[in-house]
């Protein structure tokens, strides 16, 4: 799974500007693992939101393998006690080209490094096609279809489990014009559906069983054009998209299920967007780099005055539950329009070294979990989403560079077999008006309905985040690589830290590649270092309380190694977290919408076994 593309990032190519919104993500986003990319073979490690660290970027010489132009790509490995296995089917002719994929992974619970057991887990399956045609070079049309179920998803986090998760996505490409883009009409077609079901009865005992179904059914269409004209490249485009998202909740009462609250009350979404992108190259080092994003969007709640089974009558629509809390009377239609811009500058020396600044003001939609989810809760509880909350600005400074040395290629890969090394950094700091977070009620009403339930407000922030990462290749097989993360966070409105801000973070990595009379080897080890992070949204009483003061400073060190039998086949094998250090992430597990601060650890010390073969 060394790249793998959301349903987000999928809709996100459609709108591949400097402007484009789609590239701001909420602060904490709740969604399924992401799908596997189509056109890979799944290479490294199983889906884990409890553990974060970022093994797919560790050294084998079995990326070999997964990469290489070869038919058939056959994998398949067990990680502690997890399992998976995938097939990949790889092949062009002059005019035609396809990809088959299938794959299958296991998650089991685990021990942490206490040695006791988390009831973790889940099974995994899926299905991916593209189909394309070629017929010359100023055309070509592609088909991806692609089918992503997990099932019995266990949240030891939350009170439900995801029992069900069906994604369906399907996408028609067309190209007309020349494939550098000089000249040329693109046009995009997608459709997603996706079918998600949780409960707290299946998977665990519960006195009280309650379920919540959810569909959704997303259509995007884009169309942009490209065109050189002398040092002028500008793109200019537009897009739709429609939105239907409906989700219930049940309770089982007196031996029958009874419908009792929207989880999205039958959203119906449709926004337009005008694009456009234009960059003057001065020289070939130097490029300036203007995108404008326009968008309006229309949401229409058609569930907002039906009827469900409520304690009280007046909050027994979502009408009359958002009065309750807000105040404000909900007539169903909200409409927004954002401009969004970025004016960016790149210097680039040569083919290896790149140094860019911008400046980026990002206007992002509100999500439908911000302003749609409403659902009532006895006592403290419920999650009342703020329908008439504004879009969020960000305006920010991006700064980054790219430098490589005269000898680097990549890393562990040298010209000349000299000493090498390159160096990547960024550095974003943006000053945010609006921006939406989740709160709580802190209602001291009578009323022993939603009085400390989850809310979603506007308010205002600063927020920072620095990258700095390098690699150096020494003495032909050797090779170092470094990575350093800062962020900060602050609610400006209310005068204290933002929630689930990732605490500072150190990587380490140290390999040995050689070559063999059969092949290739490699061996390597790496340090993660996370430190406390201090600042955070603890306190239910006073803000959200979705961080936890339980997520101390750790450091994990993980052995690996791999081995390739002439470019055919090969293992690779290793022990994470080798001390069987006790932990838990700072940030936490967000595959379903969990509130509560319940600290569930990472694993402990796992032993790693895979095979690699492509033929």
């Amino acid at each position: 799974m060394r790249v793998v593309l959301s349903c987000a990032a999928l809709a996100g190519l459609l709108f591949a500007n400097g402007a484009n919104p789609d590239n701001i993500a909420p602060l904490k986003d709740f969604a399924p693992p992401k799908p596997y990319m189509p056109n890979i073979a799944q290479g490294a490690f199983p889906a884990h939101q409890f553990e974060r660290t970022n093994r797919d970027d560790y050294f084998f010489v079995t990326d070999l393998l997964d990469d290489s132009m070869d038919k058939f790509h056959v994998s398949g490995g067990f990680y502690g006690r997890d399992f998976y296995s995938s097939a990949l089917f790889k092949y062009r002719a002059a005019n035609f080209y396809t990809i088959l994929n299938a794959n299958f992974s296991k998650g089991n619970r685990y021990k942490d490094g206490g040695g006791k057991e988390v009831d973790f887990g889940y099974s995994r399956q899926g299905q991916s096609a593209i189909v394309g045609f070629v017929p010359n070079d100023i055309s070509e049309f592609r088909f991806t279809f692609l089918r992503d179920n997990i099932e019995n998803e266990k949240e030891p986090h939350n009170p439900t489990d995801a029992v069900k998760t069906e994604r369906k996505i399907a996408k028609f490409n067309a190209r007309f014009g020349e494939e550098s883009l000089a000249n040329t009409l693109n046009l995009e077609l997608m459709l997603r559906d996706i079918n998600r079901n949780a409960n707290n009865y299946e998977l665990r005992n519960s006195a009280q069983k309650v379920k919540v179904e959810v569909e959704r059914k997303i259509f995007d269409a884009k169309l942009s054009y490209d065109a050189d004209f002398g040092n002028f490249h500008n793109m200019i485009g537009t897009s739709y998209q429609r939105d239907l998202h409906e989700g219930k909740r049940y309770g089982f009462v007196g031996g029958k299920w009874v419908f009792n609250g929207y989880r999205f009350g039958d959203v119906k979404n449709q926004s337009v967007r005008v694009f456009d992108e234009i960059s003057y190259k001065f020289n070939e080092a130097n490029k300036l780099n203007l995108a404008l994003n326009y968008e309006w969007m229309s949401s229409n709640l058609r569930a907002a005055n039906n009827a469900y089974s409520a304690p009280m009558p007046q909050i027994s629509t979502i009408k009359g539950l958002v009065k309750s809390i807000y105040g404000e009377n909900l007539d169903g239609d909200i409409k927004h329009k954002a401009l969004s811009a970025s004016l960016k500058y790149e210097f680039s020396p040569n083919e290896k070294d790149l140094y860019y600044a911008a400046l980026e003001s990002i206007s992002r939609m509100p999500s439908n979990m911000e302003r749609f989810n409403t659902l009532y809760g006895p006592l403290d509880n419920g999650w009342i989403s703020n329908p008439f909350l504004k879009p969020e600005r960000h305006n920010r400074v991006n700064l980054g560079l790219e430098y490589k040395s005269e000898f680097f290629k990549e890393y562990l890969s040298s010209k000349q077999g000299e000493d090498s090394f390159a160096v990547k950094a960024h550095l974003i700091t943006s000053d945010v008006k609006d921006l939406i977070i989740y709160d709580r009620r802190h209602s001291k009403a009578a009323m022993p309905m939603n009085k400390n339930a989850v809310i979603s407000r506007n308010v205002d922030a600063q927020i920072y985040s620095a990258n700095l990462s390098a690699s150096y290749n020494f003495l032909q097989n050797f090779g170092l690589k470094a990575a350093l993360f800062y962020n900060y966070g602050q609610n400006k409105t209310d005068g204290r830290a933002l929630y689930q801000i990732r605490p500072f973070e150190a990587n380490l990595a140290a390999d040995y590649k050689s070559y063999a009379s059969f092949g290739s080897f490699s061996l390597g080890s790496a340090l993660r270092y996370v430190a406390k992070q201090n600042r955070g949204d603890f306190d239910k009483s006073t803000g959200l309380g979705i961080d936890s003061k339980e997520a101390k400073a750790f450091t994990l060190i993980d052995i690996y190694g791999a081995v390739e039998f002439r470019n055919k086949f090969g293992l690779r094998f290793g022990v994470n977290n080798i001390f069987d250090k006790e932990y838990a992430e700072f940030i936490s597990g967000d595959h379903v919408a969990a509130l509560d601060p319940r600290r569930v650890n990472a694993p402990g010390r796992t032993v790693f076994v895979s095979f690699h073969s492509s033929f």
